[in-house]
């Protein structure tokens, strides 16, 4: 059972004082500013009871008070107004083949500073550790942040993390770091049992930021990132996110979508969903596609062609753009309607790469995925899902979901409320 759970069934006092604690932190989650009354009417319980709990949290440096509250039409004395202390820090230690990303950022999701260095991906993994504390201990200087007022780091990067032992199973994109590697052990050793630390693949990391949403409207929702070659996905229900036990849940690359296939995955299987619509397979097929479309722009530089790129020259109407995104389209609808068959979400958010597909991309998949004729008809387009289109970039996706995921975890910590 959650610790939220566990303590919202309690029936002693002091596990009533601890639910009603929970309680009222958790409201502040969103980085909203509340007033004692508001937060009596949101929950139900006494003011006298949520005074008591804004006092602890104030003594320990959690909640801030933010002012006073405007006059109302009928004057009074004004309410004060409380929120997320901007004094307690959190950091996102982002590793990716194109550079080592660190992002420093407070309770409130405010960003302090940032760190970027692209010589440092190709080094072996103890290496790229030692750099990154290093690297962190200058942001924090630089910014006058204490090391005792950090509570959380989250290092994200892509392969298989094993939530609980914060161990990489295995990184695809840098095979030479091996297996089992505890990733974050020199981080948690060097920071202390102050700081929470967690490690989480990237796919799941940025779309954590969808956490809160999924949570509010009490939906099923799948984010998908493609990037670097790899497809991931965040899968979550009411805000939780599904993980499974080998934390396999949301790994729809490894799909198999055509087990004929000639190339084998990094898996080590044929047909994976990642591999049919890769860069490299997009640029195979422009080649061999372009003397069927003499007018592409396109096809003037094969080689150097980015996903983004690619339907940019869609949306103008190139002719081999087009076939490529039609064809991306069509590997995407198979994938989806797997996901669908198994977890049938109300709305899919891509991330990355394919965050910038075209209008005849969404087209061309919701016109395959309509061929499937158990989909509920849902309006005029029959879509089975809300898709969204998230251009941001990588750095601040994975900031707001490390954000997410270190707030839920300092919040579920029973020691915040003792």
């Amino acid at each position: 059972m959650h610790q939220l759970d566990m303590a919202l069934a309690a029936t002693r006092p002091s596990d009533l004082k601890l639910s009603n604690r929970m309680q009222i932190l958790e409201l502040f989650k969103s980085g909203a500013v509340y007033s004692v009354a508001d937060i009596a009417r949101e929950i139900g319980i006494s003011r006298q009871t949520v005074m008591k709990a804004i006092q602890f949290f104030l003594e320990k440096g959690i909640i801030v008070s933010d002012g006073k509250a405007d006059s109302g039409s009928m004057g009074g004395k004004r309410a004060e107004l409380f929120t997320l202390s901007a004094d307690r820090y959190l950091l996102n230690v982002l590793i990716c083949p194109s550079c080592l990303y660190i992002s420093l950022f407070n309770f409130r999701c405010e960003t302090i500073g940032d760190y970027t260095r692209e010589d440092i991906v190709n080094a072996p993994v103890d290496e790229i550790m030692d750099a990154t504390i290093a690297a962190c201990d200058r942001l924090l200087k630089r910014h006058g942040v204490a090391k005792r007022d950090l509570r959380g780091l989250c290092l994200t990067t892509s392969g298989i993390m094993e939530r609980g032992t914060n161990r990489l199973r295995y990184n695809s994109l840098f095979p030479e770091w091996g297996k089992d590697i505890p990733i974050a052990e020199k981080l948690a050793a060097h920071y202390g049992s102050g700081v929470a630390v967690l490690t989480e693949n990237v796919a799941r990391v940025c779309g954590s930021g969808y956490l809160p949403v999924s949570r509010i409207r009490h939906s099923r929702g799948v984010s998908v990132f493609t990037r670097w070659g790899g497809i991931g996905a965040c899968m979550m229900t009411r805000g939780h996110m599904l993980c499974g036990k080998d934390s396999l849940i949301g790994e729809i690359g490894h799909m198999l979508i055509n087990p004929a296939d000639d190339e084998v995955c990094a898996c080590g299987y044929r047909g994976c969903f990642e591999r049919q619509v890769s860069v490299e397979r997009l640029r195979t097929l422009a080649h061999k596609w372009a003397g069927e479309c003499p007018d592409s722009e396109l096809a003037s530089d094969i080689d150097g062609m980015t996903i983004p790129g690619m339907f940019e020259a869609s949306a103008k109407g190139d002719p081999l753009a087009r076939r490529l995104s039609e064809y991306a389209a069509t590997q995407f609808a198979a994938a989806l309607r797997n996901v669908t068959l198994t977890y049938n979400p109300t709305a899919v958010v891509f991330q990355g790469d394919y965050a910038f597909a075209d209008e005849h991309f969404r087209a061309t998949l919701f016109k395959e995925l309509r061929a499937f004729k158990y989909f509920a008809a849902t309006g005029a387009e029959d879509e089975p899902f809300v898709l969204k289109m998230d251009t941001r970039s990588i750095q601040e996706l994975s900031t707001l979901g490390a954000y997410t995921l270190l707030i839920d975890r300092l919040f579920c910590d029973e020691a915040m409320y003792l």
